[in-house]
């Protein structure tokens, strides 16, 4: 009896003795080279860029009447320090400060149309537009805010990244869309098309000059979104009908640099560090089980993983982006960081479907870009696949060629993301009208 219970002992000591060892090892353990290298690019932040330039504080204040740009500057300095030290934890959001501040009136967005399905845009506003332009009415200074965000060449938040931190009402970034439609189907294509493409030329630069992963796909969605009520107007005019200056520079083709999320990322890892910092359960951890150095490290290459060369190419060639695969939890370095390994692994596949939307986004504007080619193009005897296949190459995709849709009135291509959650199968363009089958 005395001798099982010594072995029992002897027993224990010795698997909690390799335990030990085995935390300790784990513990000395070095940061891995790439997830050093990820964490140096990632705590580097963005790039410089010109502050006057800065599309945030009019994103922020969009929804307000009657201020200056003076006003919407200082307005928008004088939150951002009553923000700065962030809110007690639990604390409400601030997300309207100035409202309180300033009493100034708010614009209610007319976004009830043209949502998702652009495709039925037009028909919907045609059979709506009394409505519609009661919608809009009085919206003009909104209108021109918006307008005036082309000008601007990038979006920096002036708020401390904090888990809790106010973001601009992005909706109100779509109020033109059917406003465009209307102009369209009130007679005035050529002030449709040309607001339109001065919003795909805004969402263009949120998708690439952002700093955050939700500003760059709130930019893609209004570029995708107004490149199609593009083609949808287009094929509406009459062959040579002409088309503003605007739309020949905004609907060139995406740069890889406008897809690849790699600056959006940069902000989004300095949130997300934020948010795990007031996460109580990895505070109580820390020092056991969890390393917050290496913890941050191995969330910086996470999410680095959209500026690899790999990733890069894919977006290039235009295949499915592909993200290499995150470190397994049951390893060795893990076992002293059990807390930040697990939390990072819940996390990790979130971001899997924003560089598939981005692609989308991406097959949007060329196949806009296609349309704008080939309504410059004579009919003659040629269809309008043949015709396309001597488009531009830049326009071009090897992996998603343009497909006749089965009524023959629009070329598509295999959406690549949102499967499974009741979007369109296709990401699609409305022919021009002399191209279309009759």
């Amino acid at each position: 009896m005395l001798k099982g219970l010594k072995w029992v002992g002897v027993t224990v000591v010795g698997v909690g003795g390799l335990l030990g060892l085995v935390l300790l090892v784990s513990w000395l353990l070095p940061v891995p080279a790439e997830e050093r290298r990820a964490l140096q690019a990632m705590e580097a932040g963005l790039p410089t860029m010109a502050p006057q330039r800065n599309a945030f504080p009019a994103i922020w204040l969009l929804d307000h009447d009657g201020m200056t740009p003076a006003q919407v500057q200082a307005q928008t300095a004088e939150d951002a320090r009553r923000w700065a030290p962030g809110p007690a934890r639990g604390a409400a959001p601030a997300d309207d400060a100035v409202a309180v501040a300033t009493h100034v009136a708010k614009v209610t967005p007319a976004t009830g149309w043209c949502r998702r399905g652009v495709s039925a845009c037009l028909a919907a506003v045609r059979a709506d537009a009394d409505a519609v332009a009661q919608a809009h009415a009085g919206h003009d200074g909104l209108h021109a805010r918006i307008a005036a965000l082309g000008e601007d060449d990038h979006y920096r938040s002036l708020f401390v990244p904090d888990v809790a931190m106010p973001f601009p009402a992005f909706q109100v970034l779509m109020e033109r869309t059917s406003w465009h439609a209307l102009a369209h189907v009130r007679g005035n294509s050529t002030q449709a098309l040309q607001g339109t493409c001065e919003d795909i030329r805004t969402g263009r630069m949120l998708m690439a000059r952002s700093d955050s992963l939700l500003v760059a796909m709130v930019g893609s969605a209004m570029a995708e979104r107004n490149a199609g009520l593009f083609t949808e107007i287009l094929a509406e005019l009459p062959a040579g009908a002409a088309v503003p200056a605007t739309c020949h520079k905004a609907l060139v083709a995406p740069m890889v640099a406008e897809l690849d999320l790699c600056l959006p990322m940069r902000g989004e890892f300095a949130f997300v560090r934020a948010a795990m910092a007031n996460q109580p359960a990895l505070e109580q951890a820390q020092g056991w089980l969890h390393d917050e150095g290496k913890t941050q490290a191995r969330n910086a290459w996470q999410m680095s993983r959209t500026c690899s060369t790999e990733v890069q190419a894919q977006i290039r060639d235009d295949r499915p982006v592909q993200l290499a695969a995150a470190p397994s939890i049951w390893s060795l370095a893990c076992v002293a960081n059990a807390a930040g390994c697990m939390t990072l692994a819940i996390s990790e596949p979130a971001y899997d479907g924003y560089s598939l939307r981005m692609q989308d986004a991406g097959a949007q504007l060329r196949l806009a870009g296609a349309m704008l080619w080939l309504h410059g193009q004579p009919r003659g005897q040629t269809d309008a696949l043949a015709r396309l296949a001597a488009m531009p190459q830049a326009l071009r995709s090897t992996q998603r060629p343009p497909q006749l849709s089965a009524d023959g009135q629009r070329v598509q291509v295999p959406r690549y993301g949102r499967a499974g959650d009741g979007g369109p199968p296709w990401v699609s363009a409305a022919l021009p009208q002399a191209w279309r089958a009759h």
